[in-house]
């Protein structure tokens, strides 16, 4: 469960999932405070973190030789569609096999399968 709040000021919200909290905001130019993630950079950082610890557990279980990794995501439009577009750097010594490989296992994460998968969002007003 995570909860949402907000309350008059424009647009900061707090949300919690009864044990962290991060605060969510619109930018300044869309009437936002700017205090936090906009909602859709958000969701990309849900993205990339998933990405990124996904890649980090498959490494570690094959011993790969990989000190860091980096996942960038942006969003862009192709086809009418948004599209997540995923930078993966992995400072380390990987064969070219391995990198593909590890572009199979990104798409693998969970958060990519929710946002690969068409999704219902049902809405109750109480």
């Amino acid at each position: 469960m995570v909860k949402a709040t907000i309350n008059k000021a424009h647009y900061a919200c707090s949300v919690t999932n009864g044990s962290h909290e991060v605060i969510v905001d619109e930018p300044i130019e869309l009437g936002g405070t700017h205090k936090g993630f906009a909602p859709k950079d958000l969701l990309m950082a849900s993205l990339a973190s998933c990405v990124a610890i996904t890649l980090r557990m498959y490494v570690d279980r094959k011993g790969w030789a990989v000190d860091k990794i980096e996942v960038e995501v942006n969003m862009g439009i192709e086809n009418a569609e948004d599209v997540f577009l995923e930078e993966i750097t992995c400072t380390g010594n990987l064969s070219e096999d391995q990198k593909q490989r590890l572009e199979v296992i990104a798409s693998k994460c969970p958060v990519s399968k929710i946002l690969t998968v068409g999704h219902e969002v049902r809405s109750k007003v109480l």
